[in-house]
């Protein structure tokens, strides 16, 4: 008689692999030698099986959600299956070959049972510095893809546990801190050190053919969630564009990202033509970085709750014209792709919104990056710091944003480092970081608010701003709505040498006592804000989101400073609008 299996197996061997892979992800953030890194939550991990299919992942850093699965054939085509040993680590970067732009570097690790190839991980981060025009190969006004940092080709990192010295030294010759790159690198390879036994053990618990045949079950089993989701979609054609504002290159240059969404049943196809050529400056995101942002929008509509493995994939069917910003040629600069791949989120919203209208959310608020790199007089050494906040979202149907989350294709609320820990780290003093009033779109919901950072430096050194998006084209609101508050940047701001940026500048000198003051813009509102409740605007005046000003100017409502709402002088301004 055949053995009957416990029906609870499958989802025993799903949630094992999910926590191997946050494991995984965990022990590599915690080993990795940057701030920017060893004080996030976790990095991106993921596993896959002796076919190179994911089959799980982390949930954090969902930007990196294709380009891990897309690098890992890339790096076996190179490197074939069959030359490799336990204790191998193989790296690389191009964003030509599945990565994103090259200080976003991944490592893979073959797993073995029994002596026989079984699974890999695979880790992907962004590392201190691999060289190029700037700091952190992040120039805002890089041109090609020699600008962003060393390019690394498919190779071992490690041949039978044993480092290659050579690519070792190649890789510390190129940075502008070889210390500390190395050690982000040798992160990543602790993650898969860890993920082995964990995958071994659990083998020999449950029998390998066994673990074998469950995976291939739950990637048909995301397929069957995933079309289920599709069909919840009407069938038809949708439409939707968004428009980037600047590249950091051509001043005043405008550039669209346009797609059309083809709902037939189980199965959808996106295809991006009509969108604008390649940029020349660095907006332009690779192919796997342009999936990744298909990936997560689609799962707004579908269901966020759907493992990301292979199965997930198989009703999609995506086109990315070649030589456009969403799958640029070689050898073009990425590195700030976010202004696309936040477009084609936006844009599939827009699409999908005319069949999901309760899915509908308003754009969010760009990332705004700043790199600045000194040297330390006592060592002669170069320091080099990363500085992010990932933007704010924007409202949604029937909910404000989330003030101070960003958009979760970007990252999760660990990414709002810790200030302390890059005081201690580097000259530098963060002297306030708050919610900026009146920025949040208005909507009757509205939009996450935007952010104020303050630094002043302790120390002369080059600096290099970056705000990829939607400053001078700030987040709209939809529906309705307002759009946010805009962003940008000024150097020391009330003093009488005071600056303001531009959105993207490289290689600015700074000299110490120099402030730097980062607004990062707020996210677009959803529906009219004359019908927002008042009582929620008083609650956002408590809060110190909106001013008793902007509460009488942008949602009609008459409050004080300790947000009571005087609700007849509200249903006069509100009536006064409507005469108006």
């Amino acid at each position: 008689m055949a053995k009957v299996r416990d029906a609870f197996l499958p989802e025993i061997i799903h949630n094992a692999l999910r926590g191997i892979a946050d494991e995984a992800g965990l022990f590599s953030a915690r080993s990795a030698y940057s701030p920017f890194v060893n004080t996030s939550p976790q990095i991106a991990a993921g596993l896959f099986d002796a076919k190179a299919r994911p089959i799980a992942q982390t949930d954090s850093a969902l930007i990196h959600v294709s380009a891990v699965q897309r690098m890992l054939p890339e790096v076996l085509s190179d490197i074939p299956p069959e030359t490799l040993a336990p204790g191998d680590a193989l790296i690389i970067n191009d964003h030509f070959r599945g990565g994103i732009h090259p200080t976003d570097v991944a490592v893979f690790t073959p797993i073995f049972y029994k002596g026989k190839l079984a699974f890999f991980h695979g880790a992907m981060m962004i590392v201190s510095d691999l060289g190029g025009m700037s700091n952190g190969g992040l120039p805002a006004n890089a041109t090609e893809i020699f600008h962003e940092g060393l390019v690394i080709p498919p190779v071992k990192l490690y041949k039978e546990g044993v480092p290659n010295a050579e690519i070792h030294r190649m890789i510390a010759s190129n940075s502008r801190t070889p210390a500390r790159v190395l050690g982000d690198i040798r992160a990543l390879v602790v993650g898969g050190n860890m993920a082995a036994p964990r995958l071994v053990e659990l083998c020999d618990k449950y029998g390998y053919d066994q673990v074998v045949e469950i995976i291939d079950e739950l990637l048909d089993y995301t397929e069957r969630l995933t079309r289920q989701g599709i069909e919840r979609i009407p069938d038809g054609v949708y439409t939707g564009s968004y428009i980037i504002e600047d590249d950091g290159i051509e001043a005043g240059k405008h550039f669209k990202v346009q797609v059309t969404v083809i709902v037939n049943g189980s199965n959808i196809k996106l295809d991006f033509t009509g969108t604008d050529a390649q940029a020349r400056g660095p907006i332009n995101s690779s192919y796997s970085q342009s999936l990744s942002g298909v990936v997560v929008a689609l799962r707004f509509f579908l269901d966020p709750d759907i493992p990301l493995n292979e199965g997930f994939y198989r009703p999609i069917e995506v086109v990315f014209p070649h030589g456009t910003l969403v799958n640029p040629k070689y050898p073009a600069a990425a590195n700030a792709r976010f202004a696309v791949v936040q477009s084609i989120m936006d844009s599939i919203n827009e699409a999908l919104s005319a069949a999901r209208p309760d899915k509908q959310m308003a754009p969010s608020g760009c990332p705004h990056v700043f790199t600045v790199t000194g040297i330390d007089p006592q060592t002669n050494q170069f320091w080099s710091m990363l500085d992010v906040h990932m933007g704010v979202l924007g409202a949604r149907a029937g909910k404000d944003g989330i003030d101070g989350l960003p958009p979760l294709l970007n990252a999760t609320p660990g990414y709002l480092r810790n200030a302390e820990h890059y005081e201690w780290e580097y000259p530098v003093l963060y002297d306030y970081f708050a919610f900026r009033p009146d920025t949040a779109g208005a909507g009757k919901w509205r939009g996450s608010a935007g952010m104020v950072k303050h630094v002043t430096f302790n120390s002369d050194a080059d600096l290099t701003v970056r705000a990829v998006d939607r400053c001078h084209l700030p987040p709209r609101g939809v529906a309705g709505g307002q759009p946010g508050g805009a962003g940008g940047w000024v150097l020391n701001e009330g003093r009488p040498d005071e600056r303001r940026l531009p959105m993207k500048q490289t290689n600015l000198r700074i000299r110490k006592g120099d402030t730097l003051t980062m607004y990062v813009s707020g996210g677009g509102g959803y529906g009219d804000p004359f019908s927002r409740d008042p009582e929620l605007v008083g609650r956002d005046v408590r809060k110190g989101v909106v001013s008793v000003e902007g509460a009488a100017r942008d949602y009609g409502v008459a409050v004080d400073a300790s947000g009571r709402v005087d609700l007849a002088a509200t249903r006069k301004l509100r009536e006064a609008r409507k005469q108006a």
